[in-house]
């Protein structure tokens, strides 16, 4: 057994989870931040991908009674097939300067929620659901940072109640966590260590999303807006700055 890489991907899902727990997002982002530091780009977005179906399935059946089933099924199905063409690209090229543009649009969009500048909000309406879930599962697929576009739809659709954000977020990412896992299958990046780091991975992710459940229960709707944003900027800040 590597115990190398299960140090490694434990590490970070304690950390990953409890923040996505406690913000409902932003898993993806930070584990594969740590975990491609030691273990190669390919099999650490196949070991993400493993904890990430768990951690979704977790949020969705403890926050079930708060999701809108109806309203989240489009934006489902642009995430999904956003993810298949993400993947796809991955597995081809990895673009530095498609990872700078979306760092720049996530510290933009950020800071204008921040300040509120009314010409950079929008409403949540179905066709930008579709759109900005699209570009998550496109940007998902790439670089397991499906969080931050999703993000920006969900609290503008469901905001006014941090539960309620959390829940219908990661049942829109819950599809797609079984439609890359599949497919990373596919591509053969699973090696016999990477299995040890996933399931390393998910026992961590289990017990500390749990944890970070209980905080996202107890935080009101302005906080989780402004800790949302706040996140999404410095996620941003972390995209441009690892290239």
């Amino acid at each position: 057994m590597d115990y190398k890489m299960v140090a490694v991907c434990l590490t970070a899902a304690l950390l990953s989870g409890f923040i996505h727990g406690s913000l409902g997002m932003g898993f993806g982002m930070l584990a594969m931040a740590i975990t491609t530091m030691f273990i190669p780009y390919n099999n650490a977005a196949a070991i993400v991908s493993v904890a990430l179906m768990v951690l979704c399935c977790q949020m969705t059946l403890s926050l079930r009674k708060y999701i809108r089933w109806r309203e989240i099924l489009l934006p489902c199905a642009a995430l999904v097939i956003g993810k298949i063409l993400g993947i796809m690209l991955m597995m081809k090229l990895q673009s530095a300067w498609l990872r700078l543009g979306l760092g720049v649009f996530l510290i933009l969009y950020s800071a204008g929620q921040l300040l509120k500048i009314k010409a950079m909000q929008i409403r949540g309406s179905t066709l930008q659901g579709v759109l900005f879930c699209g570009l998550g599962g496109f940007f998902g697929g790439v670089f397991n940072v499906s969080g931050p576009a999703v993000s920006i739809y969900s609290q503008a659709r469901y905001g006014g109640d941090p539960k309620t954000y959390a829940a219908n977020m990661n049942a829109i990412f819950l599809p797609s966590t079984f439609v890359a896992l599949a497919m990373h299958a596919s591509y053969g990046n699973f090696s016999s260590a990477s299995i040890a780091g996933s399931i390393a991975m998910v026992i961590g992710v289990i017990a500390a999303t749990a944890l970070g459940v209980s905080v996202l229960k107890k935080i009101n709707a302005e906080n989780m807006r402004r800790l949302s944003y706040l996140f999404i900027m410095i996620m941003g800040f972390i995209i441009c700055i690892s290239g």
